[in-house]
């Protein structure tokens, strides 16, 4: 039973567009329709807090990705640190 979720939260994220459904334009003809989507966080489940530590040094590693870090400088408890969270999940 997985026990951990790691929730990091990433920064200079690529938007993609993806195709969300159909409707008709104002002809009368069925044209896709579209949406920008930003996929900002990433979420792994794991079995203990070592192995999400071990994940989080994986995407810290990983050149793709840039961890987030804080800028708002009334949350001081956040601010200039990396943006991640391990909480518990039954």
């Amino acid at each position: 039973m997985k026990n951990y979720r790691l929730t990091v939260h990433l920064q200079d994220v690529i938007p993609v567009r993806q195709v969300t459904g159909k409707r008709k334009n104002e002809k009368g003809k069925m044209v896709e329709v579209t949406k920008t989507k930003v996929f900002n966080t990433l979420s792994f489940y794991c079995k203990s807090e070592t192995a999400c530590l071990q994940k989080l040094s994986e995407v810290r590693s990983n050149k793709h990705y840039t961890i987030a870090k804080g800028k708002n400088p009334k949350k001081m408890h956040k601010y200039d640190k990396e943006l991640f969270n391990i909480s518990f999940v039954n």
